[in-house]
Parts: structure tokens; sequence; C-alpha cells
């Protein structure tokens, strides 16, 4: 018998609105962690990763009535309603805020463009970026910080708790919200704001018949509505003390193994580059399965090879400073594009070849080489 989730994604491939029965399941499987779990993987997240605007409307009505199940003084007609609304804000702000869209890789790809725009637009307002920290140490020198804790781990009512605390924080005179697509609004659904007071970037059906990449179509989008030229960045606070080599490296995943390439491929790519005389430089990530498997790879290499452990920003600045960046589809991809570093990146596991399309590393000055794991 097919999950919950899976049952809800198949009456939306069918066209079909999801029934009410099955959205009361839904929204009781979600009070636990492995029912919320299940909820993203195998309902939400591909219908956004699907990139077909049938499939992000069907997320919309999905999404908007499991919300009035998890917080009842939400309503589903009123969540769609300001969302159709959504257009080019006509209010002059005093404050800009910039939500993140919780992933490293997406704030560099996606959302960095809107910092840049609003910096520009409104070069007199304050602008903000709404986010985990480590998100925002990538862009500390350009805007300031509005702190909040969203966990891709936690309850979809914690979620959706972290999201109206914050709507609290934005629907204010004054406030314009720039929302390039953000897990923190549910992708533009939760209340953040009025249409006069909030820039929507459709991301998962803008432009839908277009092969570009995703941070092509965000300043795309941005020249559009605001008449502003965009690119990705990236703006840390300088550090010296991680180490510059040639190349760096990353072999994180984000949770997802389908992204891996098996058997000794990660052991032959680092001791071949070390063989041609390359220093090299690893990030061991965040602890678990990753930072267990560059530790065996510190063992088992011979030749300059160096490993760095900490805050995804100072990697990000020896991404920079380095000559080619290798990794999986992961955030350093994108800063590598935004820095103009040349970069070989192996993708595997995408569910399906617009997701491909969409997330491959672009800025104007990138030099990428994409690599699909079954050619190696």
């Amino acid at each position: 018998m097919a999950s919950t989730p899976l049952e809800a994604f198949a009456y939306c491939v069918r066209g079909q609105r999801v029934p009410d029965a099955v959205l009361d399941c839904l929204a009781g499987e979600a009070e636990s962690e492995q029912g919320t779990r299940a909820l993203f993987r195998d309902l939400i997240e591909p219908l956004s990763d699907s990139f077909d605007p049938r499939l992000a409307e069907a997320y919309l009505d999905t999404f908007a009535r499991l919300l009035e199940r998890v917080a009842p003084e939400l309503k589903a007609d009123t969540l769609l309603r300001r969302h159709r609304a959504l257009g080019l804000p006509t209010e002059k702000p005093r404050r800009v805020v910039v939500l993140s869209r919780v992933t490293l890789g997406a704030d560099v790809a996606v959302v960095s463009p809107f910092l840049a725009a609003a910096a520009a637009v409104y070069p007199d307002a304050e602008l903000l970026f709404a986010g985990n920290l480590k998100n925002h140490e990538l862009f500390e020198e350009r805007a300031a910080h509005l702190p909040l804790r969203y966990g891709r781990t936690a309850l979809l009512r914690d979620r959706v708790s972290v999201g109206l605390e914050l709507a609290a924080q934005l629907d204010r005179p004054g406030t314009l919200v720039f929302d390039a697509d953000s897990r923190l609004s549910q992708l533009g659904l939760l209340p953040f704001g009025p249409p006069e007071r909030y820039l929507f970037f459709p991301s998962r059906s803008y432009r839908p018949e277009s092969t570009e990449p995703i941070a092509a179509l965000a300043c795309a989008f941005l020249k559009e509505t605001l008449s502003c030229e965009t690119k990705p960045f990236i703006a840390p606070v300088e550090t010296n003390w991680v180490p510059r080599t040639d190349v760096t490296l990353s072999l994180g995943v984000g949770e997802n193994p389908a992204k891996r390439v098996g058997g000794d491929f990660e052991q032959r790519l680092v001791q071949g580059l070390l063989d041609q005389g390359h220093s090299v430089l690893i990030d061991k990530g965040g602890g678990g399965e990753e930072t267990a498997r560059v530790e065996a790879l510190e063992q088992s290499c011979r030749g300059p090879l160096y490993t760095w452990q900490g805050s995804f920003a100072p990697f990000a600045e020896a991404i920079r400073a380095s000559r080619l960046y290798i990794g999986y589809d992961s955030a350093g991809q994108h800063v590598a594009a935004a820095c103009g570093v040349r970069q070989i990146t192996v993708f595997a596991g995408a569910p399906n070849r617009k997701f491909l399309e969409r997330w491959r590393p672009w800025a104007p000055a990138s030099r990428a080489a994409l690599v699909q794991a079954g050619s190696l």
C-alpha cells in the first residue's frame, strides 16, 4: 500500500485535487518526525523539484489546505487569494528583508541577486537577510542579520511556527519583503505582508520552457520587474586563517546518498590531484558520514592534503582563492560560479532533467564543467 504522501502526489500528477481525508491523514502523520520527513520527501519536494507549472499550482492548493490544518488561524482561501495577488510592490520601504531559501547553495545562486537588487534599487533602506546564521555569514559584509532558526528536520508545525513568528515581524508598514521562493514562507504562502510590500519570485513556474539555470532566471526576473542588473555573489567577512590551496573540494551531498559516486572514486580523485602536484583542501562537513569519508581520505592519501571543518563561509573564501573547485551538486559549486572559479561538478541523483538544468552552477563569469555520474 502506498504511503499517504505518495498517494497525495499521485492525485496531483493526475490533475486531481487531493481529497480532504488524505490531507487530514497527512496533517496527523506530520506530527511525527518520520511523518514530516515523508511529507517533504515524497510530496512537497517532488511537486517543487519538477519545475512544472501544473504541479507548482497543485503544491499551492495542497499546502495551503495543509497549513489550515496545522495552524487553524490560517485559512487556505485567504492564503491563496493573497498569493495570486502578488506582483510588483508599490510602497517605498524603510527596510528591505530578503528571505533565505534555507540551503546554502540556493542562497548563493538565487537569493544573493535579490540582495544585490535590494541594495541597488533601495539604497537608503536598511537591508536585512532573514535566515540561519551560517547562511548569513556568506553575505555578512553586505546585509545585516534578522536571525531565526529554521530546521530542515523539524516537525511541520515547528516550521510553520517559525514562519508565523517571522510574519509578525515582517507585516509592518515600511517593510518590503523580497521572497525568492523561500521555504521560510512555504514558497510564498505564509502572510509575510500584503502584495504592495512583497516581491515574490515564482522560481518553480517562471519561464517553464527555458533551459536556463535558476540563478540566471532569478537575474532575468529582477531585470524584468525592477530594471536591475544583478548576478550571484558572496560577501563573507574575509578570513586569512583557512589554508589556501590549488584545489578546493567538497564531498558533501546534503544527506542525499544518491548524489555520491560509489567505489573508490573519491580516493582516486584526491590521490590523482595530489600526484599531479596540486595542494588540496577538503571540507569535512558538519559531522556524520561525510566527515568519516574525509577522515578516511586523510589516512589513505599522500601529499599536500588539508581539511577544513567549521563554518561554511571561510571555506567559501578558500574556494574563491583556489584555482579549481571540484564537488558534488552542493553549495560549493554555486560559490565557485559566483566567484568565477573554474570548477568540475559531478551530478548524480537528479530527479529529472529539468532539475539538473535549473540547478547547474551559473554566473556571468562562471567556468563550469558538469559531469554526470554515470559517465565516471
